[in-house]
């Protein structure tokens, strides 16, 4: 039963933190951020205490024991949980520290917002298509070799035809751009004029061509099984959506975030078909129907076994590896195949971890990889360096004021949300997942938001061009 007290315990800690951030700045991000951490953290240890006392969960990972490790409730997985959640106790406590007090209370949230900023709808869609179409050319090969072998698209593309493509990491962040552009983009479509930071055209026609948008591209996405850039561009759309708009039509937003929620949950069956089988519409009603059982998903696990691995196995630190990748990815692979790897691959090599020609890969926590780098002080590090970044990212977006650099302002905007839908990806990746992190939960929403609110016509001379045509 000490397992059971140690989770009840934790859990309400955590649960109380995450409520008191709210409370204090009133932004939602908070407790689903947090919620995302200790889902990927600690959820799974229910399950898994319950199994091994003789009960029955009914979830569905004792294939992950076999291919990695056997896990008991003995002293180092006692200690695995006690780490996490204190990894998670210590972010929260940071966000509270590095919180700008003078802007919680009447400033919460948000009230004080920049200039209105003008996006063009156009842009976004002319973006979405482009990156979208690129995306499509550079896995067009694989996609046709799997439709001859009538194999599905996710197993041919993540090495079932023998190696990944050379461009893939390409084709990831620009599925990312289209993605983003589009959530972002509809976004601020549905604010309309009631909105805090973002601005941007209003019709039918821009509201049918988001619709067109955005099915063609979850649809394409789905068949990939790309389900975790569809996750973090739906936490991205939402949290974006409920910062801009005043106020939140909550009439829309709950339906479309469950059928959302539902369709994306529907890709952990559709990933399994081959492409022929999903051109028939019954495919999709199918996982649509077992959608719900997205609640049996092994996602909980597999980045929670870790750190018990290490303990249990006593595996060496790596003093600092995960920096030196860190350091080094900037130089692509395809120029620097040899370059250092990251925590994973010695995470993986230490516990005699492999991923099969299926495709099977499993996930460091991202606390376990700060303490195979430098032990429990590096996982306190670790959370602190989280728990400022994120407040951080808040103390930022409530200082906007007009006037103020727009690319600084819109970074200032985008970065709560940012953050928050980069929370799956960081949680399951070691120290080295801070350049994703840049890139992807800042950089790129930043970047799409800054070139859609440029007036092209003026920087490309053609609103002079169109009035000396017009005068003629």
């Amino acid at each position: 039963m000490g397992f059971y007290l140690l989770l009840t315990l934790v859990t309400a800690i955590i649960t109380v933190l995450a409520f008191v951030l709210w409370r204090k700045t009133g932004h939602v991000g908070f407790p689903l951020g947090i919620g995302l951490l200790y889902f990927w953290s600690l959820y799974g240890a229910w399950s898994i205490v319950t199994d091994q006392l003789g009960g029955d969960s009914g979830k569905r990972y004792d294939y992950l024991l076999t291919k990695m490790f056997p896990v008991e409730l003995d002293e180092n997985y006692l200690w695995s949980l006690f780490l996490y959640a204190s990894f998670i106790i210590l972010v929260e406590l940071a966000i509270l520290g590095f919180l700008r007090q003078d802007q919680l209370q009447e400033e919460s949230p948000l009230v004080v917002a920049t200039s209105r900023i003008y996006i063009s709808h156009t842009f976004i869609m002319i973006l979405s298509t482009t990156t979208m179409v690129t995306s499509f050319l550079i896995m067009q090969d694989q996609l046709l070799t799997a439709a001859q072998l009538n194999m599905s698209a996710y197993y041919a593309t993540r090495g079932g035809l023998g190696e990944y493509n050379e461009w893939f990491t390409l084709h990831q962040i620009l599925n990312r751009v289209a993605l983003f552009a589009l959530v972002m983009g509809c976004a601020v479509y549905m604010t309309g004029n009631a909105s805090r930071f973002l601005v941007g055209g209003k019709g039918f026609a821009i509201g049918l061509a988001y619709l067109g948008s955005m099915l063609c591209t979850f649809g394409f996405l789905a068949m990939l099984g790309n389900k975790n850039e569809l996750f973090s561009a739906f936490i991205l759309g939402g949290l974006f959506y409920l910062a801009n708009a005043k106020p939140v039509k909550w009439s829309f937003v709950v339906p479309v975030g469950i059928l959302a929620f539902f369709a994306i949950a529907a890709i952990d069956l559709l990933r399994g078909f081959s492409i022929l089988a999903l051109l028939d519409s019954a495919s999709w009603w199918e996982a649509l129907a077992w959608a719900p059982e997205i609640r049996s998903s092994n996602e909980a696990f597999a980045a929670h076994f870790s750190l018990y691995g290490v303990l249990h196995f006593n595996a060496a630190y790596t003093y600092g590896a995960s920096f030196v990748a860190l350091a080094t990815s900037i130089i692509p692979r395809v120029l620097w195949p040899e370059r250092p790897e990251g925590t994973y691959v010695q995470y993986a090599e230490n516990l005699g971890i492999y991923e099969g020609a299926a495709g099977q890969g499993y996930t460091v926590h991202h606390a376990t990889g700060w303490y195979l780098n430098f032990g429990i002080g590096g996982l306190i590090i670790g959370a602190l360096l989280l728990g400022f970044i994120w407040a951080l990212c808040y103390n930022a977006h409530c200082r906007a004021r007009p006037g103020d650099r727009r690319w600084t302002n819109l970074l200032a905007i985008v970065a709560p949300a940012g953050l928050v839908s980069f929370m799956p990806p960081l949680v399951r990746a070691g120290p080295e997942a801070y350049k994703g992190m840049i890139i992807e939960a800042f950089l790129i929403p930043t970047l799409i938001i800054l070139l859609a609110s440029v007036r092209w016509t003026e920087v490309l001379g053609l609103q002079e061009h169109w009035r000396e045509t017009d005068a003629k």
